[in-house]
C-alpha cells in the first residue's frame, strides 16, 4: 500500500497515489549517480576545502569540525558520523555529506572558537559563525536543495535552524525546522523502512535514516534560549515548543520508529575536552554517543506527551477535568522517575562527566 522508492534517495509514496506504479525512467525513478555508485574513490587525496567558498584554510576548517563533534554533535546527535566522514574526507557529495551540511557544521564549530577565522569580522565576536551561515543559505537558496530531498539536507536545515534558535531568531528558525521536517516526511523517515518494501537498503543506510528521524525528534523538542550567542550554542536547555508555546511538529506517534542501534566503535571512541589551543587530556573518556542519544529521545517522548496533553491550544467538546488532569500527571511523573531509575550507572551526575549526559540531566 506504501513504499519508498528510489531517485537517488528514498522518497515515501502513500498507497492513495498512483506515483508509486510510475515505470522506470520516469522522474521520480531517476538514479542520480552523484549519490552512490562506484565513484567513492576517486578523489582520495582531496583537500576539505573544496567544501566551502568561505576559506582556503584547511586548519581553519579541520579546528572548527573538530569543534562541532566535540561539543554540538554529542547532544544533537542527527548523523551517522562514520558515513559522514568517509564522503568528507574522499571528496564526493553524497546523500550523507554535501557543501551545504559542511558549511552549516562549520558555522556552529564557530560558536565554540576564539579564533579570528572563526568570526566574520575578526573584531566582532558576535559574528561568530555568520559567514558560512550565510554560504550555507546562499547553496540552499541557489542549488534548490529543496526540491531534491536528501538525509544531509534533512540534517542542514535542522542545524541551521537551532544556530538561528542560538542566535535569538526563533521565527527563521522555526521555518527551517519545518523545512527540515517536511522534508524527513518526503523521505519516508518517520516510517520504519525495512516495513515499506525497500528490501535493497542496506544497514548503513537503515541506520542513517533511524538517527536522521530521530536527531529530528530531538530538535523539534530542544532549542536553545540565551541572548549569549556562544554560551547560547553550548546549552540547548528550552524545547522549541516550550520556548514558542506551540505544539510540537512532530507527533509522539514515532513508536513505527525503532529507536537507534548502540555503535560499540563510536560509544568507545575516546572524548575529550577540545579547546582553542588543542585537546585535554584530563577528563577523556568514552564518548557514549548513542547511549547518550538514546536516553535524549526517550526523555523527548515524555516531553512531547506532556505538551500536547496539557498545553494544546485546540478546543475541546468537553474540558478535561481535575480528575483526569491528576491522572495524567501521576502517569507522566511516574514515566520521569522510571527513565532516570533506568539511566546507566555512567550517565549519571558525577564529577568530570560527559558535557552531553549533564545537559541530558
Amino acid at each position: 500500500m506504501s513504499e519508498l522508492v528510489l531517485d537517488g534517495s528514498r522518497k515515501f509514496i502513500g498507497g492513495t497515489s498512483n506515483l508509486i506504479f510510475l515505470p522506470p525512467g520516469s522522474e521520480l525513478n531517476e538514479f542520480n549517480p552523484t549519490l552512490g555508485g562506484p565513484g567513492l574513490d576517486l578523489l582520495p587525496d582531496c583537500s576539505v576545502t573544496q567544501w566551502t567558498r568561505v576559506t582556503s584554510d584547511e586548519r581553519l576548517i579541520s579546528h572548527l569540525m573538530t569543534m562541532y563533534f566535540t561539543w554540538h554533535y554529542p547532544f544533537f546527535t542527527t548523523l551517522a558520523k562514520d558515513l559522514f566522514y568517509r564522503d568528507y574526507v574522499r571528496g564526493v557529495p553524497s546523500q550523507y555529506c554535501s557543501t551545504l551540511l559542511v558549511n552549516a557544521m562549520l558555522a556552529l564549530g564557530c560558536h565554540f572558537s576564539d579564533w579570528e577565522g572563526a568570526r566574520e569580522d575578526p573584531r566582532n565576536s558576535a559574528t561568530a559563525g555568520d559567514h558560512f551561515f550565510k554560504e550555507a543559505k546562499r547553496l540552499f537558496f541557489e542549488n534548490d536543495e529543496h526540491a531534491n530531498a536528501k538525509l544531509c539536507t534533512v540534517q542542514a536545515l535542522a542545524l541551521l535552524s537551532v544556530r538561528e534558535a542560538g542566535c535569538g531568531r526563533e521565527t527563521k528558525g522555526w521555518v527551517y525546522s519545518g523545512m527540515s521536517f517536511r522534508m524527513a516526511f518526503d523521505l519516508g523517515l518517520n516510517f520504519d523502512s525495512t516495513s515499506l518494501g525497500a528490501r535493497n537498503l542496506s544497514e548503513d543506510e537503515v541506520d542513517a535514516r533511524r538517527i536522521t528521524f530521530w536527531g529530528c525528534f530531538l530538535f523539534d523538542k530542544y532549542v536553545i534560549d540565551d541572548p549569549d550567542r556562544r554560551r547560547a550554542e553550548a546549552n540547548p536547555c528550552r524545547c522549541w515548543s516550550n520556548y514558542l508555546g506551540r505544539q510540537p511538529q512532530l507527533g509522539t506517534s514515532s513508536g513505527s520508529v525503532p529507536m537507534v542501534d548502540i555503535l560499540p566503535n563510536e560509544e568507545a571512541e575516546l572524548w575529550s575536552p577540545y579547546m582553542d589551543t588543542g585537546a585535554g587530556r584530563e577528563h577523556t573518556q568514552p564518548s557514549r554517543i548513542r547511549t547518550v542519544a538514546s536516553q535524549v529521545f526517550r526523555l523527548c517522548e515524555i516531553n512531547g506527551d506532556l505538551l500536547v496533553f496539557f498545553y494544546n491550544p485546540a478546543p475541546k467538546e468537553k474540558p478535561t477535568t481535575k480528575q483526569a488532569e491528576l491522572k495524567k500527571l501521576s502517569e507522566i511523573h511516574t514515566r520521569l522517575e522510571a527513565w532516570k531509575k533506568e539511566l546507566p550507572n555512567e550517565l549519571r551526575p558525577q564529577e568530570g562527566q560527559l558535557p552531553q549526559a549533564l545537559l541530558m540531566q
